[in-house]
């Protein structure tokens, strides 16, 4: 009998589910691992029936970075080569994650530290269980932070307290993390799973043309100009309003029950 992958793929419906399946070593990642995310990441995002990805770990953590023991052999090999892979197949996947026009949610079943916060933190929503926590300890193994930690991170509590987690590598408590906006929300362990499948299918269910061009405003409104977020909206208005998704959803609002969006939805009408 073969061992699972430790990178599980896996499709309900229009959600996708990527399981980081390490967990006796509390999901550490390999460099096989690294690729085998990446490439998990791209099959969904491909997936035309996939409307939203789930990202979560198997066992008592979501993923606690980068396996020290390989890179102790890394080191005394010096395999300078191998570790830039390493570095840069991180990068890849907090921007793959960043850029795709689905939404991908983060169930933190519990710690995600070292390169497991900054993949959390790319992910759109997290979704969070009582004993989940996050901390960004690169500096305490003498490593610079990389998975997008420098940017992420201070968009979201702002530049001071951003420097004091990334300098001291604190481990910020679920409750605590919640309260920064870290976390979208804190459920009980038991329910993590169940709060997760049901926002992935509120999301599942929206105009995914519609979400796409949501996701790029809000990512651009971080650093383009005031004009351009204003332009972002108004061009994406107009393409919606051609869709067959506006005119199902004035229909449902007139009608008074819930709308019912298609798959394929980005088409304007009279277009093919």
């Amino acid at each position: 009998m073969t061992d699972k992958p430790e990178i599980l793929v896996e499709r309900d419906g229009a959600i996708g589910r990527i399981s980081i399946n390490r967990p006796q070593r509390l999901n550490a990642l390999t460099l096989t691992m690294r690729h085998g995310l990446e490439q998990a990441l791209e099959q969904l995002e491909n997936d035309p029936e996939v409307r939203c990805i789930i990202l979560t770990g198997v066992g008592r953590a979501f993923c606690t970075g980068g396996d020290m023991k390989l890179m102790r052999d890394l080191m005394e090999d010096n395999a300078n080569d191998t570790f830039e892979d390493l570095i840069r197949t991180g990068a890849r996947i907090v921007q793959r994650i960043d850029e795709m026009d689905k939404v991908v949610i983060a169930a933190v079943n519990g710690p995600a530290v070292g390169a497991g916060a900054p993949l959390a933190l790319a992910c759109d929503l997290r979704i969070a269980s009582e004993s989940a926590s996050i901390g960004f300890g690169f500096m305490r193994v003498g490593l610079h932070p990389d998975w997008g930690a420098t940017y992420f991170l201070p968009r979201m509590v702002g530049p001071s307290l951003a420097a004091e987690f990334l300098y001291t590598g604190e481990i910020i408590s679920a409750e605590r993390a919640e309260r920064l906006g870290l976390f979208n929300r804190v459920v009980a362990s038991a329910s993590l799973e169940s709060s997760t499948r049901t926002l992935a299918g509120q999301i599942a269910a929206a105009p995914q043309s519609i979400l796409a061009d949501l996701k790029r405003g809000l990512r651009r409104s971080l650093s383009d100009p005031r004009e351009q977020v204003l332009e972002h909206e108004t061009q994406a208005q107009l393409r919606a309003f051609g869709t067959p998704d506006f005119r199902e959803g004035v229909t449902a609002f007139l009608d008074k029950r819930a709308p019912r969006f298609k798959k394929n939805n980005g088409t304007r009408e009279g277009q093919s």
